[in-house]
């Protein structure tokens, strides 16, 4: 702090040198003019001459600094050339006492007096920011003088002495106090720069240490979907087995954690797509009431087994936002409600607002604590769970909740009250008219199955076990399989066959930086068709979803379960449902 502070007085004061030396000297000519027919000349001369050499000195110092980039101790040391510069010229000025005091002329006595005062006043805007500067000059060159007036005699000279003295002191009293000024504002302005150094390098930090966490979610969450992804093949091609009471049993188990650790991996996978602005709204118009009907009937049976009260209060109204951010928004803040809440009710309505419709869910859980409440927004933060209970879900929930509404820009709400309970509110814009559109498509018959027979399917994966598992499963579903580990295998494998493969699936990141996007269109190029892909990725750093969402190409994310992979499948092939007859 110091170092800066020197370095600031000595970049001001060498700003200042050339101007207050050519200044002096003429005013020093000026002098010797005017006191040229009332003093003998020698002394006036060489008093003139001795003004000269000191300025000649002191702007050789200054040119000698100016070339120098200005260190704490190059400043400090021009700061001692400058005071002794100023030192010297106040004593020229002051030997002016000794022979400008001419017998019996009082007006020259004056005129000498001023031209001593208006060189010090203008040496305080020139050197006042290092106090010992000025001081070298003014008491140097004001205290003889003032002497000089007394040594006069005569009661004016004794008065105008005394009125010089006052001035003497009030300009030292202003000038210590400017300095205190400039040093405490110089000083003020450092910590403010420092202060902000170490918040840009928090700030840096903070964005790295993000930066490093997504890689390393990125990284890890990949390698992790890999063997999940083999697990929910596996277990799907298992369920399709003839198994007995209790392998039946152990399987629903497997599968079950298979089903947690899945919802663990699409949390994540949520939070990095938003991030990643591979989302985005599209609004339209649509009704309530029917989102609100699919909320009561997902979690009645849930809140009933806990003993509590679920009530949905009816919506006649419209709005126009995206009907899927608005159904996750309300799943996410219900199942909190529900998770939480350990006695007493959960209520999700509605209000009117001007323009807008708040949809709310109210709850008598343990409420949140007024330091927690913007806290509950951030990933992996639990109000009430330190000992991380995997029951209590991980804390991504009101995250994405909180990206989605700010998507959509619907203002989010939290009110909460400690021992009473909480309310999650979200503000959605009113539709001019409701629109049919936004009805939720009829489910598939239960025990609804569908038929691939005959559907050539190409697997391209660089995991053995994942192409291993696929190929089981797809072969229960009666398809011929061709699989391989990366895409001069595939063509390879393909040129043999009579026909183009009816489906194509493929992973992202293959082996030696392949990447799937680049052997899905090379097959498509080879059989010239535009033949239908499955892209399947375990990756979820912003990158890659961005790329993947520009291509067009439908992804899935590992793990995959074996239902979801089917739907895929038969959204792709356009293959009909045929109905099952019960086993």
């Amino acid at each position: 702090m110091e170092d800066a502070i020197a370095l600031e007085q000595a970049s001001h004061i060498r700003g200042q040198m050339p101007t207050a030396v050519i200044g002096g000297f003429f005013v020093a000519c000026c002098a010797y003019a005017v006191f040229l027919p009332a003093v003998p000349r020698l002394p006036l001369l060489a008093w003139l001459g001795a003004g000269l050499l000191v300025g000649l000195f002191r702007l050789g110092a200054w040119r000698r600094f100016r070339r120098q980039t200005l260190t704490p101790p190059i400043a400090r040391r021009w700061m001692r050339f400058a005071m002794l510069g100023t030192a010297l010229s106040g004593m020229v000025w002051g030997s002016g006492a000794l022979f400008m005091f001419p017998p019996g002329q009082i007006a020259y006595h004056l005129m000498y007096v001023f031209a001593v005062m208006m060189m010090g006043v203008a040496a305080m805007f020139s050197f006042s920011v290092h106090l010992p500067t000025f001081l070298a000059f003014f008491l140097v060159s004001a205290i003889p003088a003032t002497l000089g007036l007394l040594a006069q005699g005569t009661l004016m000279h004794a008065e105008l002495a005394a009125a010089i003295a006052i001035f003497i002191a009030v300009a030292l009293r202003f000038v210590r106090e400017f300095n205190r000024v400039f040093i405490n504002a110089q000083r003020l302005r450092f910590e403010n720069v420092e202060l902000v150094r170490q918040l840009t390098e928090q700030k840096e930090a903070a964005v790295a240490a993000n930066l490093a966490k997504s890689r390393f979610l990125a990284a890890a969450s990949h390698d992790l979907r890999q063997p999940m992804h083999a697990l929910s093949l596996y277990l799907g091609a298992l369920a399709g087995l003839e198994l007995s009471t209790v392998a039946r049993a152990v399987l629903d188990n497997v599968a079950q954690c298979a089903r947690t650790m899945d919802g663990m991996f699409r949390a994540l996978l949520d939070i990095s797509r938003l991030d990643a602005g591979a989302v985005q709204a599209e609004p339209r118009a649509f009704a309530v009431a029917p989102l609100l009907e699919r909320i009561r009937l997902e979690f009645e049976p849930q809140v009933r087994e806990n003993g509590l009260e679920l009530r949905v209060a009816r919506c006649s109204a419209a709005v126009h936002a995206d009907p899927a951010f608005v159904e996750r928004i309300l799943r996410n803040l219900t199942s909190n409600a529900v998770r939480y809440t350990k006695r007493g009710r959960i209520l999700i309505g509605c209000r009117r607002l001007p323009g807008a419709l708040r949809i709310a869910v109210h709850d008598t859980g343990p409420g949140i604590a007024p330091g927690e409440q913007r806290l509950v927004f951030e990933e992996f933060y639990q109000s009430g769970n330190p000992e991380r209970d995997r029951a209590k879900g991980i804390g991504l929930g009101l995250a994405i909740v909180e990206r989605l509404a700010q998507l959509m820009r619907a203002p989010l709400r939290l009110e909460s009250w400690p021992g009473r309970g909480s309310v999650f509110s979200v503000e959605l814009p009113l539709a001019a008219r409701e629109d049919s559109a936004g009805a939720p498509a009829p489910a598939r018959p239960a025990g609804a199955r569908r038929s691939f027979a005959g559907s050539l399917v190409a697997v391209i994966d660089d995991e053995q076990g994942i192409l291993q598992a696929t190929r089981s499963l797809l072969e229960q579903w009666d398809c011929s399989v061709v699989t391989a580990a990366c895409g001069a295998d595939a063509l390879r494998l393909l040129g043999t066959s009579a026909r183009a493969p009816d489906v194509i699936v493929c992973d992202y990141r293959l082996r030696d930086g392949e990447n799937g996007l680049a052997v899905i269109d090379s097959l498509r190029v080879e059989f010239n068709e535009d033949i239908p892909a499955l892209l399947i990725t375990g990756d979820t750093g912003p990158e890659p979803l961005r790329e993947i969402h520009a291509s067009g190409v439908r992804v899935l994310h590992k793990p995959v379960e074996e239902k979801m992979l089917r739907d895929a499948l038969a959204g792709l092939l356009g293959v009909q449902e045929e109905a099952r007859a019960p086993a």
